[in-house]
């Protein structure tokens, strides 16, 4: 593999997968008139969104011959500065991930994995009057989903990810 970088032996085709798999399910979103559908779809872009973010992770891990099956950036900085080294990769997304568009992935994505949690004080006042359990399955098909970013939204997070992805690995080439 002479005169090819770290980053193009390692890891760099499955970022750019998930990356591809997010586009598609942005297209699938803009293309159906299906609330449901789209809200999967839109769900499933973010999935992937977020998966892209790990898998980065753990391309700069390869990157930097750190071996661990499920990296973090705290893991990856750790393992770092036991060697005395700095990743300028690791500290932007750090930053970017604290307040920034990686911010808002991670918390579409902790939004996709956990129920919106509804005010006590309104569900009671609606259960005074039912006398059996609400039925489940129509509780989630009719949710709004107005905490869902739309499709539009997650293109641009999407474009901002190519973008950074592209300026981090120009920086990670060896010579």
């Amino acid at each position: 593999m002479a005169g090819k970088t770290r980053v193009a032996k390692y890891q760099a085709d499955r970022t750019n997968q998930k990356l591809y798999f997010c586009r598609l399910a942005c297209q699938a979103a803009a293309s159906t008139n299906d609330k449901q559908h789209y809200q999967a779809h839109c769900e499933t872009a973010i999935f992937h969104l977020y998966g892209t973010f790990l898998a980065f992770i753990q391309e700069l891990g390869h990157f930097y011959n750190i071996t661990l099956a499920a990296p973090t950036l705290s893991d990856i900085e750790a393992a770092l500065s036991e060697r005395t080294q700095v990743s300028p990769e690791v500290q932007r997304l750090q930053q970017l991930k604290q307040q920034g568009f990686l911010a808002n992935i991670e918390h579409a994505y902790q939004r996709c994995l956990y129920a919106v949690v509804s005010d006590p004080i309104i569900d009671e006042q609606a259960n005074r009057g039912a006398t059996e359990s609400p039925d489940l399955i129509v509780n989630v098909v009719t949710l709004s989903n107005q905490w869902l970013p739309d499709d539009a939204t997650i293109r641009e997070w999407r474009q901002q990810f190519v973008e950074l992805i592209e300026q981090l690995r120009a920086g990670m080439v060896e010579f």
